[in-house]
C-alpha cells in the first residue's frame, strides 16, 4: 500500500513536472535590449518586433529559406541571448543561427547562408502610413487615399510619435489581405539587413520643432469661394448675395461648402469688425451671414485677429491706451493687411485686450452671426513688431511667440471644434500646429499663368505653394496654396492643371472666379473634383525646394526648383485599388510625355494594367509597361489606372476625378453574371459609369431606379449613362448590370 501509494504520489509529481516544463518552454521568452522588446515564440517558432516608444514594429514574423523547391519555413528554435545579441538556432530542415543585434534605434539581422527570408505583419492603420523620403524621389509626387502600398515604398510614417520606420529597400510592403490595416511585410537577408528607425523625423530631420499630429476636427480639407481675386477692397453686400446665388446653383450641389469674405468690410473710421462699413454693406454682416446661412452655404471671414479699430473698437465706445502696441514715438501702426490704417495692432501683453476685445468678439461671431470658418490672417507680423517695440507694451518680459500662441489658443477655445481656423502663417512653419486646422503655405497668386512682371504674382506661386508644402498636408495641419482660378486670360488646359493639382493632394480648395460668368466647360473643371477628399502625402518632405529656412527656422513660401512629372494618386476605394495619374506638361509648347507603371508608379512589371483617360473620358491603353500622350502646354491629361481582372469592374466615373466620391457600393455575382452598385449622385445632373468588361462578355441589360440614359461600349469599356432624377423618396442611384457570356 505504501509503495502503491509512494507510485501514485511519483505519478502525479513527474507528469506535473513534465507539463510545467513544457509550459515554459511554450509562453513567449520575451527578450530587451536597448529600447527593444522581442517576444519569441520558441513553440510556434514566430517573433514580435516592439520598440518602447513606437509599439508593435513586425508580427507574427518568420524566418524562411529559398531553396529550388520553394520557400521552407524554419523551425525547431532554440534561442540564445546576450546583452545586446539574440540568436535564433533554427533546427529543421537544417541548422542555422540567426543572428539580432540591437542599438537603440536598429536592429540588424544576419544570416549565414544565402536565401534567408524574414516575414512578418507590420501595423499600418491610419496613424502609420506609407512614406517616403528625399532620398527615393523619382519625379513623381505620390499621394494616398485609403490603405495603399506599392513597390519601393518601404517606409511607414508613424503620426503619433513622429517616427519614421525603415525596412530594408530590397523588401516588399504589401497590404495585407485579410486585414488592410496590417502590410505583408517580407525582406530577404543579404549580409547585415537592418530595421532602422528614425525618431523626431519632423521635428529634427525636417526641422519643425513644434510638430504635433493634426487635429482631425475636420476630415477633409474645405472647399470655400474667396471674394478677394474677384472684388479684392471692392466687394459689396450686393456682390456677396450675387455670388452667393451663383455658388448655390452651380457649385454647392457638388461640394462647395464656404463663402469667405475678404478684407474689405473694415474700410473707414466707423468701420470694424462687428459694425461693416455702411456704404459696402447697408445691411451690415450679420444679416449678410444669415443670408448666405438660409442659401445652405458657410459663412466664413477674413479677419486679422491682431488688430482693431482705434476710433471705434468692436467692443466700447472707447478701448483703454494700454491696450495698443506703439512704437517708440508713441505712434501706432496698422495691422497687417487690413482694408485701411484705421484697424491698428493691439497689446495682447494685456490680459484684458483677450477678456474684453477678443472673447466678446467671436462670441458674437459665433453665437449670433453664425461664423463656421475664420481666416486668420496677419502673416506672423504682429510677432515681429512687438518683439521690436516690447519695451513699449503692457508686459515687456513676455515674447511675441508665446503670446501670439496664447492669442491663438484662446481662440480655439472660444470657437470650439466646429468653427475651421484656416492660419496665415506666412512666418515661422509651426506655431499653431494643433490649434489651426489648416494654413497658408505661401504668398498671393493672380489668375495668369505667368507673372507679368519680376517677382510678380501668377498661379506659378500657387504651384510653388502646393508641391513645396505638400509634405505637411493633413499631417500637421491642411495646407492652403492659396486661390484656385480658372477664368481667362487663363486657358482650359491650365484651369484643368489647377484644379487637377489641388484634387490630387488633397489640400485646402479655395476658388476665386466669377462663378456665374465661367462657361459651361470651366464650371466643370470645379465640379469635377469638388469636393476635396483625405487624401494624405506618401511623399514625407518638401518637395525639391530651393530653400525653406530662414535663420535656421521653416519659413513659409517655398520655392520649388523643378516641379514634378506627375503626381501619383493611390486609392484604395470601393471601386478597388487603382492609381490616378496627372501627367503634367510645365514646357510653354505641347510635349509628348512617357510614364513607366513599374519604375516611377511601383506598380508590378508583369501585370496588364488599363489606362483611363479621366478628362477625356475614354479608355486610352492597356499595356505592362508605360503610358505615353501629347500633352498641350501648361496642360494634364489625368489617367486612371486599374490592374486587368478577368470579371468586370468599374473603371470611373463622370462625377469626380478620384473615383471615390459617387460610389458607396459594388457588388459582382460571378454565379449570376451581375454587376451591381450604389452611387451617390448630385441631383439632376446626369451621371456616366465607366466599366471595364472582359472579351467574353456582353451586356445583356441596365436598369437603375432612374431613367438609363444611354449605354456604349468602345475598346472594351462599357459607359452607362444615368439621368440624375431620382425617386422622390430616394438619395441614391441603385444601378444593375446583367451580362451574358459570348
Amino acid at each position: 500500500m505504501i509503495l502503491n501509494k509512494k507510485g501514485k504520489i511519483l505519478l502525479f509529481v513527474i507528469p506535473s513536472l513534465i507539463l510545467m516544463g513544457i509550459g515554459t518552454a511554450c509562453k513567449p521568452q520575451p527578450f530587451q535590449s536597448e529600447k527593444w522588446n522581442i517576444d519569441i515564440d520558441a513553440k510556434d517558432c514566430n517573433l514580435t518586433i516592439n520598440h518602447q516608444e513606437c509599439g508593435p514594429i513586425l508580427t507574427q514574423a518568420e524566418l524562411s529559406l529559398i531553396k529550388p523547391e520553394g520557400v521552407l519555413r524554419l523551425s525547431d528554435w532554440t534561442v540564445k541571448r546576450t546583452r545586446d545579441m539574440l540568436n535564433i538556432i533554427c533546427g529543421d530542415p537544417e541548422k542555422i543561427t540567426w543572428t539580432f543585434s540591437f542599438s537603440p534605434n536598429k536592429i540588424t539581422i544576419l544570416c549565414p547562408v544565402e536565401g534567408g527570408i524574414l516575414s512578418g505583419k507590420a501595423p499600418a492603420g491610419k496613424n502609420r502610413i506609407p512614406a517616403r523620403t528625399e532620398d527615393q524621389d523619382n519625379g513623381i509626387l505620390y499621394t494616398s487615399l485609403g490603405f495603399v502600398s506599392a513597390a519601393g515604398i518601404n517606409c511607414l510614417f508613424d503620426r503619433q510619435t513622429d517616427t519614421i520606420i525603415k525596412f530594408p529597400k530590397t523588401g516588399t510592403l504589401k497590404r495585407a489581405p485579410e486585414n488592410v490595416e496590417q502590410m505583408d511585410v517580407s525582406f530577404p537577408l543579404e549580409n547585415e539587413t537592418v530595421i532602422e528607425l528614425q525618431p523626431d523625423y519632423y521635428k529634427q530631420v525636417l526641422g519643425l520643432k513644434y510638430y504635433a499630429p493634426r487635429a482631425t476636427r475636420f476630415e477633409s480639407a474645405p472647399v470655400a469661394w474667396s471674394s478677394w481675386y474677384c472684388y479684392y477692397m471692392g466687394l459689396t453686400e450686393g456682390d456677396v448675395i450675387n455670388e452667393v446665388d451663383a455658388l448655390s446653383r452651380f457649385l454647392a450641389p457638388y461640394g462647395l461648402e464656404f463663402i469667405q469674405i475678404d478684407a474689405c468690410y473694415t474700410r473707414g473710421e466707423k468701420a470694424n469688425y462687428l459694425q461693416w462699413n455702411k456704404e459696402a454693406f447697408p445691411n451690415g454682416g450679420k444679416w449678410l451671414f444669415h443670408s448666405i446661412l438660409s442659401k445652405g452655404l458657410k459663412p466664413a471671414l477674413w479677419i486679422n485677429v491682431y488688430g482693431s479699430n482705434y476710433a471705434s473698437p468692436e467692443c466700447a465706445d472707447k478701448y483703454p491706451e494700454n491696450f495698443y502696441l506703439r512704437d517708440e514715438n508713441g505712434s501706432l501702426s496698422g495691422a497687417c493687411c487690413t482694408a485701411d490704417d484705421t484697424v491698428v495692432r493691439l497689446d495682447y501683453s494685456n490680459p484684458d485686450v483677450i477678456e474684453k476685445h477678443l472673447k466678446p468678439m467671436f462670441r458674437t461671431l459665433v453665437d449670433e452671426w453664425g461664423l463656421l470658418y475664420i481666416k486668420d490672417a496677419g502673416w506672423g507680423t504682429w510677432i515681429d513688431y512687438f518683439d521690436k517695440n516690447k519695451e513699449q507694451a503692457f508686459d515687456p518680459n513676455r515674447t511675441g511667440r508665446d503670446i501670439y500662441v496664447e492669442v491663438q489658443k484662446t481662440l480655439r477655445e472660444i470657437l470650439g471644434p466646429g468653427v475651421y481656423i484656416g492660419g496665415c502663417a506666412m512666418h515661422e512653419v509651426g506655431l499653431c500646429f494643433g490649434i489651426f486646422d489648416g494654413s497658408r503655405t505661401g504668398g498671393d497668386d493672380k489668375a495668369v499663368w505667368h507673372p507679368e512682371k519680376e517677382d510678380g504674382m501668377s498661379m506659378q506661386t500657387y504651384f510653388h505653394s502646393l508641391f513645396g508644402a505638400n509634405y505637411l498636408n493633413n499631417i500637421t495641419w491642411q495646407c492652403d496654396p492659396d486661390a484656385a482660378m480658372v477664368r481667362d486670360p487663363l486657358t482650359l488646359e491650365e484651369g484643368r492643371n489647377i484644379v487637377t493639382a489641388v484634387a490630387l493632394t488633397g489640400q485646402v480648395y479655395m476658388a476665386s472666379d466669377f462663378m456665374g460668368r465661367l462657361p459651361q466647360e470651366k464650371l466643370d473643371l470645379y465640379r469635377k473634383t469638388m469636393p476635396s477628399t483625405p487624401i494624405v502625402p506618401i511623399d514625407l518632405y518638401p518637395y525639391k525646394i530651393k530653400t525653406n529656412k530662414k535663420d535656421g527656422l521653416v519659413w513659409s513660401c517655398p520655392q520649388v526648383y523643378e516641379f514634378p512629372r506627375a503626381i501619383d494618386l493611390k486609392v484604395d476605394g470601393p471601386a478597388g485599388t487603382y492609381d490616378v495619374v496627372s501627367v503634367f506638361n510645365w514646357e510653354n509648347s505641347p510635349q509628348e510625355k512617357t510614364i513607366t507603371l513599374s519604375e516611377d508608379l511601383g506598380l508590378d512589371r508583369n501585370t496588364l494594367y488599363l489606362a483611363f483617360d479621366f478628362w477625356n473620358q475614354k479608355r486610352e491603353a492597356v499595356t505592362e509597361n508605360s503610358v505615353t500622350a501629347e500633352i498641350p502646354a501648361h496642360g494634364t491629361r489625368v489617367f486612371v489606372i486599374h490592374a486587368l481582372r478577368d470579371e468586370p469592374f468599374v473603371v470611373a466615373t463622370s462625377r469626380h476625378i478620384t473615383g471615390t466620391v459617387s460610389l458607396k457600393e459594388i457588388f459582382w455575382s460571378p454565379e449570376e453574371n451581375i454587376l451591381r452598385g450604389t452611387s451617390e449622385v448630385v441631383p439632376d445632373a446626369p451621371y456616366s459609369l465607366f466599366v471595364y468588361l472582359p472579351s467574353n462578355k456582353t451586356v445583356e441589360n441596365v436598369s437603375a431606379n432612374t431613367e438609363v440614359l444611354f449605354q456604349r461600349t468602345f475598346k472594351g469599356v462599357l459607359e452607362v449613362g444615368f439621368s440624375g432624377k431620382l425617386p422622390a423618396d430616394g438619395t441614391m442611384l441603385e444601378w444593375k448590370i446583367d451580362l451574358k457570356e459570348n
